[in-house]
């Protein structure tokens, strides 16, 4: 049986007692995540244990642009000038309750990977986020993210890369 179960926010999920210790990324899913789905202004994501509504951990997505200055310049001499599109990768978190398992980890590829199929239908150079903490910032670079020239805590990563990613996991 698999460890998560991830599937988009319903009202059924159970999450008033998430709390991962960052203010921000709780107060979201506490109070505003509700509104950002009923506006289409970004689609959030749950992980539950199987059997359980209690939320585990949670991605957002949105559509998203960086600005081509943003780009090294290695990278932004190989495309337009005007801003490139991405799927934003608004928020990522896990409850401290679920920490050690790996989860912060597993989300993140399910982000990855649902951004990919979303690359097929929908331009998008990258998948963008902009780190809550240095912390954050670092747990994006482990998995090949780079930062952005406008904030060291705004990453990136190419869509090209994170097809290499799968396509390398796959076979």
């Amino acid at each position: 049986m698999a460890e998560w179960l991830v599937e988009q926010l319903r009202p059924a999920h159970q999450r008033g007692d998430f709390s991962c210790g960052v203010p921000s990324l709780d107060s979201f899913l506490h109070t505003l995540v509700s509104q950002y789905e009923k506006r289409r202004l970004g689609r959030t994501f749950v992980a539950t244990e199987p059997g359980s509504d209690r939320v585990a951990g949670y991605y957002t997505l949105a559509a998203g642009a960086v600005e081509i200055q943003a780009l090294h310049s290695d990278t932004a001499r190989k495309l337009p000038k005007h801003p490139v599109p991405t799927i934003h990768l608004g928020r990522l978190a896990v409850d401290q309750a679920f920490r050690g398992r790996r989860l912060g980890e597993f989300l993140l590829f399910h982000a990855l990977q649902a951004a990919l199929e979303l690359s097929q239908k929908l331009g998008a150079f990258a998948v963008d986020v902009r780190a809550v903490d240095d912390q954050a910032a670092a747990f994006y670079q482990k998995y090949g993210f780079r930062p952005l020239t406008d904030d060291l805590r705004h990453l990136y990563l190419p869509m090209n890369t994170i097809a290499t990613m799968f396509a390398a996991g796959s076979g």
